[in-house]
C-alpha cells in the first residue's frame, strides 16, 4: 500500500494528514509528532482561546500576508477562508467573530479545536505516532528515520514549523531536514514579536501597563514618516506589545539588524493635529481623557514633555533597538525558499515526492488568525496533491 508521511503535528500537519486521507483513502497516512500531544503551539494561540482564522476577502488576506503573500494566490482559491470555516462548522465547532475580523471557536478553548482535529484524524484512520523526532531523510530509499523507527514513504510532507516558541517543538529542525533534501533556507528572523526600547518613558515605567485602542504606528526615516500599521498597543516594562507592535515588528525586523530605528505613534489617528491643538488650547490637555478616552497617566506624562503637546500625541517618538527574539515571536520570518515550491500543489520543484506546509516556508502574515489560516490552507493543498 502507498504511504504518505507527514512530519509535524501542528495545524499544517494535521490538516495535511486530514486532506491526504480524505482525498487518497486507499493510502496509509502517517502523522509523526515529536511531542506527546498534537498542536502544542496551537494551544497557545489567542491566549489559549485559539484565534483560528480571519474573516476578510482573499485579496485582503494576501495583502496582509506580508511575507510572500502572492505565493498563496492559487492555494487560497482552492481552499478558501470560507472553506476553513465550513470545515469546523461541519465538525460541530462554529466560529465567532471579534474585532479586526478575528475568528475564534465559539467555546473559546484551544483544546476543543485540537480535540476536533485529533478525532477527525482518528476517524479517518490516520496513524498518529508520537515522540518521533526525525533525524534524517533518506531520499534515495524514500525513508524517514526517526529516533525510534523508520518510515518508508511514496510522498513526504514536511510541516515542522519554524523557529519561534522553540519549547513547543518549533526549534528549526524542519530547516535542517529541508537542507538535507537540497532546499535552501532564507535568513530566519523573529516576526510578530514585541519591541524593546530603552527610552526614558520605558525605563521610568511611567507608561507601563497602559493600553491604547487603534493607534497608528509610523516609522521615521530620512525625516519622513511612513505608515506601518494601525492596531491596538500596550506599553510594557521592556517596550511595547499588543497587535500593533507585533505587526509593526514584521515591517522593521530587517531594519533592526542595522541598528535602532525610531517609531512615531499617533494615538488619535482620526483627529487632526489642528483640531487637537485647538482643544488643548481651549479646554486644556486633560480634557482629552473625557473626549477621546486617553489615559490620564499618559496625559500626565505628555504634560511633562516640552514643546507642542498635540504633536507629542500625534507623533510620539519611541526608539526601538531590538525585539524580544525568536523565543517570544509568534512566527518566524524566513524559511524554505518559495521559488523552489510549486504554489499550486506545495510540492518541491526539486523533488516532487516532497511537499511543504505551514510556517517552515518563507511565508507569514499578521497576527490575528492569518498564520494559522496559512497553515490550514497550505496543509490542505499539500495533502490533496500528495
Amino acid at each position: 500500500m502507498r504511504n504518505i508521511v507527514i512530519v509535524g503535528g501542528g495545524p499544517a500537519g494535521m490538516m495535511a494528514a486530514i486532506s491526504a486521507k480524505k482525498h487518497h483513502p486507499d493510502t496509509e497516512v502517517y502523522l509523526l509528532e515529536r511531542n506527546h500531544t498534537l498542536g502544542k503551539k496551537l494551544a497557545l494561540s489567542g491566549g489559549g482561546r485559539c484565534n483560528l482564522s480571519v474573516r476578510v476577502s482573499d485579496e485582503q488576506f494576501i495583502k496582509d500576508t506580508i511575507r510572500n503573500g502572492k505565493f498563496l494566490y492559487s492555494a487560497i482559491h482552492q481552499f478558501t477562508l470560507d472553506d476553513i470555516e465550513q470545515f469546523f462548522l461541519d465538525a460541530g465547532l462554529p466560529f465567532k467573530e471579534e474585532d479586526h475580523h478575528r475568528l475564534f471557536p465559539i467555546t473559546e478553548k484551544a483544546e476543543d479545536v485540537i480535540a476536533l482535529l485529533r478525532n477527525t484524524l482518528k476517524d479517518l484512520g490516520v496513524m498518529i505516532i508520537y515522540q518521533q523526532k526525525v533525524e534524517r531523510i533518506d531520499l534515495q530509499h524514500k525513508k524517514v528515520i526517526t529516533n525510534q523507527d523508520v518510515f518508508p514513504f511514496e510522498h513526504l510532507i514536511l510541516a515542522c514549523g519554524g523557529k519561534s516558541y522553540p519549547d513547543t517543538g518549533s526549534d528549526g529542525l524542519g530547516y535542517e531536514l529541508a537542507t538535507q533534501v537540497d532546499h535552501s533556507i532564507t535568513d530566519i528572523l523573529p516576526a510578530e514579536v514585541s519591541l524593546v526600547s530603552n527610552d526614558a518613558c520605558i525605563q521610568s515605567k511611567e507608561l507601563q501597563g497602559l493600553s491604547f485602542h487603534d493607534v497608528k504606528i509610523k516609522i521615521k526615516k530620512n525625516n519622513k514618516y511612513k505608515d506601518l500599521v494601525r492596531h491596538d498597543l500596550i506599553f510594557t516594562h521592556f517596550g511595547i506589545s499588543g497587535p500593533g507592535a507585533l505587526r509593526a515588528s514584521s515591517h522593521i525586523n530587517k531594519l533592526l539588524q542595522k541598528g535602532p530605528i525610531t517609531l512615531a505613534i499617533d494615538f488619535l489617528p482620526d483627529v487632526s493635529s489642528e483640531q487637537l491643538a485647538k482643544q488643548i488650547k481651549e479646554d486644556g490637555l486633560f480634557s482629552l481623557a473625557k473626549t477621546y478616552g486617553l489615559p490620564k497617566r499618559f496625559l500626565q506624562y505628555v504634560d511633562t514633555m516640552t514643546g507642542d503637546k498635540a504633536l507629542h500625541i500625534k507623533r510620539f517618538a519611541l526608539s526601538v533597538y531590538t525585539t524580544r527574539g525568536l523565543q517570544q515571536a509568534f512566527v518566524s520570518d524566513g524559511g524554505v525558499r518559495i521559488k523552489d515550491i510549486d504554489p499550486k500543489t506545495m510540492q518541491s520543484k526539486i523533488h516532487p515526492c516532497i511537499s511543504f506546509a505551514g510556517e517552515m516556508m518563507d511565508v507569514h502574515g499578521y497576527t490575528g488568525g492569518y498564520n494559522i489560516s496559512i497553515a490550514f490552507i497550505s496543509g490542505y493543498i499539500a495533502g490533496y496533491y500528495a
